[in-house]
Formats: C-alpha cells, structure tokens, sequence
C-alpha cells in the first residue's frame, strides 16, 4: 500500500516539479499571436524568467501569449492617462464615473495579475514554488499520521 495515497494524505515525497525539465530551448515568439513590441518584449523577458527558474512547461504558452498581451494593453491604456480629465466622465444625469478607459485598464490589471500568479511570476507564487508547498520548519521525512 506504499504506492498509493489519499488526497491530503501527508507529504509527498520528493522534489515538486513545476517545469517541464525535458524542454531544453526556449520556444519561438508568437509574434503573429501578440498584439505589438510591448508584448513581444514581455514575451521575451518573462519566458527567460520562467527558463532561468525551471517553471517553464509546454501548456503555459497560451497563459503567457494571454498574459503579454495583457500587459501590452495595460501600457497603451496608461498612455491614455496622460490628461487628468480622462479619469471621469460625466453622465446624462450630470454625475460622475469611471471613464471606460478606466474599466478597461483594472479589467487587463486584474487579468494580468491573475495570469502572473499562474505563472509563478509573482512574489507568492515564487514562494509557493520554491518552498515546494512546505512551511518553514517543515521536514520532508516528517509522517503526518505518525500518531495515529
């Protein structure tokens, strides 16, 4: 019974394995897929993160194509932002709101944080990988049910 376990049955043992080890050069840049050089240039600077951390693996293309792009509208809105009275706009009622350009811009923020978590390129998530899911002070040949 050494070979199966219950979900949440204890530790795993071993290392945790994010990437896929097996892919050894970074794959070509979508260029048609991504809408312009921001996203080109975030394409290429967090596909060498995820190289240089191992936590690159085949199925996170599409995340990333989604994530770079993202990131390229987030840019092109922040440009938009350049005049203060671009915040608001005023309703047929005479009262104030977030002008689109706005929406638009905490929509792809939002999404972007998102896609950078599943990632593993935020802060936490990094954490999360590193650690391999163990609390500090947490020994891997530690037997949850030792007890029992």
């Amino acid at each position: 019974m050494a070979g199966s376990r219950a979900p949440g049955g204890g530790n795993i043992k071993g290392g945790l394995s994010v990437g896929d080890t097996s892919i050894t050069r970074k794959p070509n840049c979508p260029k048609e897929l991504l809408l312009d050089n921001h996203a080109i240039d975030a394409w290429h600077s967090n596909l060498g993160i995820m190289f240089e951390r191992k936590s690159f693996a085949s199925e996170d293309i599409p995340h990333l194509i989604n994530y770079c792009n993202a990131i390229s509208k987030i840019i092109k809105l922040e440009a938009q932002f350049a005049d203060l009275k671009n915040l608001t706009d005023v309703t047929s009622a005479g009262s104030l709101k977030l002008h689109p350009y706005v929406t638009a811009h905490n929509i792809f923020t939002n999404q972007s944080l998102k896609l950078a978590s599943q990632l593993g390129l935020t802060p936490m998530a990094r954490a999360r990988m590193l650690s391999g899911g163990k609390d500090k002070g947490e020994e891997d040949d530690e037997d949850d049910f030792k007890e029992y």
